[in-house]
């Protein structure tokens, strides 16, 4: 995919954000950025591609994406009661905790094999001209802003930003922060979130290069379940 692929870097902010943890049943927590399949739901929204598409929407496109956060103001901690109905009869009350990121703001790479659809994606960021409302993981996550959309190349490297597979890092450059997560990539595999850091790989990946930052991407696809 790398001689024709085209690339794209843009920024968005949310007040609040929730990426919920795929493993996680008893409470909502959530990953400090969006995973590919995530992205894509954006993507899609953008352009007019609904959820049930997305999969071979993707697939068609060569969708490759990745994320990095810039900057947040921390987490919230809030407690919600899910009421189930038992036998139509009586109400049963479970108090769950839910974890929020608080006003994240991201970077956001794509790639695809359709210079056609990376041109659409980089016009309607410019005009705001979206078929669907964006959302930060969940419908009352609201999007607070979007823009600072930059041209940029798919790259094979073998040092990035963003996220990756925790077994295929030889070691981090950087004074910030990492989180170690499982993430359903196909198969369950623990994955490394950088805050201000730079991952340095074993082998060759691909990333997109805005001349800003060298933010490594993934198949998008892969992601959805």
């Amino acid at each position: 995919m790398l001689p024709d692929a085209s690339a794209l870097t843009f920024r968005l902010s949310f007040e609040t954000a929730q990426f919920k943890k795929h493993l996680i049943k008893l409470y909502r927590d959530t990953y400090i950025a969006p995973l590919p399949s995530a992205i894509l739901g954006i993507v899609g929204a953008i352009v007019g591609v609904r959820r049930r598409e997305l999969k071979e929407f993707a697939c068609k496109k060569g969708i490759l994406a990745g994320a990095v956060l810039l900057t947040y103001e921390g987490t919230v901690n809030e407690t919600m009661t899910v009421v189930k109905m038992k036998n139509w009869r009586e109400y049963i009350r479970t108090p769950k905790r839910s974890v929020l990121l608080y006003r994240p703001e991201y970077k956001v790479a794509v790639a695809s094999s359709s210079q056609k659809l990376m041109k659409e994606l980089e016009e309607r960021i410019s005009r705001l001209d979206f078929e669907f409302e964006i959302f930060g993981g969940n419908d009352y996550n609201f999007l607070s802003w979007i823009g600072c959309s930059r041209k940029a190349r798919l790259v094979r490297t073998k040092e990035g930003q963003g996220y990756y597979r925790l077994t295929d890092l030889k070691g981090m450059d950087g004074s910030g922060i990492i989180h170690i997560d499982e993430v359903n990539e196909s198969e369950v595999v623990k994955y490394a979130f950088g805050q201000g850091v730079t991952f340095k790989l074993k082998r060759e990946a691909l990333a997109v290069d805005d001349s800003e930052h060298l933010i490594l991407v993934h198949e998008t696809w892969k992601f959805l379940k």
